[in-house]
């Protein structure tokens, strides 16, 4: 009853500050950046996108959430991983993006409290066969644990998905590791690991996420024994980084999507696209068409 009262009071109050924002947008309207459909010969795409979970003025929620819905709609991904995905977040997606649900619980109590790092999925292709979230930490089933000197407590949310006429399965995890700590990054990624072995076992595996670390890290090497990085392996790849601060600085590359062995990735694009002269998120999404293993 709580939840419910919340997720209705966050509505109330995220479609009036929506209301008085839109009189700013040059258009009126959020019109997506036309987009390629999904390349030839894949299965299916995959986005990344951390949201930035607040702003004022044009980095506000309020007035980039049309904007990055539009542009994720666009987009046409089989399903979605999104980062620091508060409340107000999660109930404007639910209701904007067509044709999706979600998986996926906070990461301070395991209900609506803080960030989620969500999973949307194209609810008519795709059966949900299961789906969970758990922590990373030294007690992953644990809500609200954390360990290592990790700045924030940090999760991973999964979700089991199969294609409901072709009866193809894959494992889709999305992350967000810590920003301050080395050493938690290297640690939350073994336990990721570990918990991806047990909940995927031999089926194909997608990871998205924004790991807070460059290809030279230690996490990165750590991730990097177990999963391919698709940025590297794809047919038709790009070198872009993904945080930019709202275009402040150079992009870095932090965001990835990591893949089994299973798949092969065909095409991987950072979405560096603005609208209305407005950044979407202080990063850039990643999409990327892969193919499953016949």
């Amino acid at each position: 009853m709580a939840d419910s009262f919340l997720i209705s009071l966050t509505r109330f109050f995220l479609s009036l500050s929506l209301s008085l924002t839109s009189f700013f947008l040059p258009s009126g309207t959020a019109e997506a950046n036309p987009m390629p459909p999904t390349a030839d010969g894949a299965d299916l795409r995959v986005v990344t996108f951390n949201l930035r979970c607040i702003g004022i003025g044009k980095t506000s929620v309020a007035y980039r959430a049309p904007l990055l819905a539009a542009q994720l709609n666009e987009a046409n991904a089989d399903s979605i991983g999104v980062q620091e995905a508060t409340l107000q977040w999660m109930t404007y997606l639910r209701d904007h993006l067509d044709g999706y649900e979600s998986v996926g619980v906070s990461r301070t109590n395991g209900k609506n409290r803080g960030e989620f790092s969500a999973i949307f999925y194209k609810v008519e292709k795709y059966d949900l066969l299961d789906s969970g979230t758990f922590w990373l930490s030294k007690t992953p089933d644990v809500a609200g644990s954390s360990d290592w000197g990790s700045a924030n407590i940090r999760i991973c949310t999964w979700a089991i998905l199969q294609n409901k006429e072709t009866k193809q399965t894959y494992v889709h995890f999305n992350t967000h590791l810590d920003h301050v700590s080395d050493e938690a990054r290297t640690n939350q990624m073994r336990v990721l690991l570990e918990q991806m072995k047990s909940i995927a076992g031999d089926l194909p595996v997608v990871l998205t996420g924004d790991f807070n670390a460059g290809n030279d890290s230690d996490m990165y090497r750590t991730v990097a024994d177990a999963l391919q990085d698709s940025r590297l392996t794809a047919r038709e790849t790009d070198d872009q980084g993904t945080f930019h601060s709202y275009g402040a600085i150079t992009p870095k590359l932090i965001d990835y999507i990591f893949v089994s062995d299973t798949i092969t990735p065909l095409v991987y694009h950072v979405m560096d696209d603005k609208i209305n002269d407005a950044y979407l998120s202080d990063h850039y999404g990643i999409y990327l068409d892969l193919k499953l293993a016949e």
